[in-house]
């Protein structure tokens, strides 16, 4: 028989020699920890680069904001002159402002007028002759008629301004067919006194 020494140091060499189950865990976990290594590193490097990338597109990017414009305004036709009827009557016709006061549209002055009427009479939305105006507006008409003459007086409120408007028909063949072609004549003066 050996000596205890010599069994011990025979032992420990066997145990050197021969692969122990804790060297394959210690293998195994270098092993994971090498790849958890080059994952941070990895993660890092394409991190890194990608946060210089965003700084430069950011530095260089023009970042300048503007509210969308909203434009409200309604379109109006646009004339630059009054076509008068041409029914064979004798048609006058006074378009003015009334504050500032200034003449808008003038064509044969044979037109006299009395404000007070029409200062008594009371605000209308709609008649037959102001149909084709637009909705919202205040107007006061006054009506006259006899025999082969017509007169329209009228005061348009806008919200921008006061109108005063006269129409004559004088030497109408047929006035009835004359009185039809009023609103057409209201509606470009309207569209025209805005333009003016």
């Amino acid at each position: 028989m050996l000596p205890k020494v010599e069994k011990i140091k025979k032992n420990s060499g066997s145990e050197l020699e021969q692969p122990g189950l804790f060297d394959k865990e210690n293998e195994k976990d270098r092993i994971a920890k090498k790849r958890r290594f080059v994952y941070i590193a990895m993660a890092l490097t394409i991190g890194l680069s990608l946060s210089f990338w965003i700084y430069r597109s950011v530095r260089n990017f023009n970042f300048s904001f503007k509210l969308p414009t909203f434009n409200f305004a309604v379109s109006t036709p646009k004339t630059n002159t009054i076509n008068l009827p041409q029914d064979g009557s004798n048609w006058s016709v006074f378009l003015k402002r009334v504050n500032p006061e200034s003449v808008i549209y003038q064509r044969n002055e044979n037109i006299f007028f009395n404000d007070e009427k029409l200062n008594a009479t009371n605000f209308i939305t709609k008649s037959i002759y102001s149909s084709s105006l637009p909705d919202g507006l205040k107007i006061k008409e006054l009506v006259e008629e006899n025999n082969n003459t017509f007169s329209y007086f009228s005061k348009i409120v806008t919200p921008s301004q006061e109108l005063l408007l006269i129409i004559k028909i004088d030497s109408s063949s047929d006035l009835s067919q004359s009185k039809k072609l009023i609103p057409g004549l209201i509606d470009q003066l309207y569209w025209y006194s805005l333009q003016k």
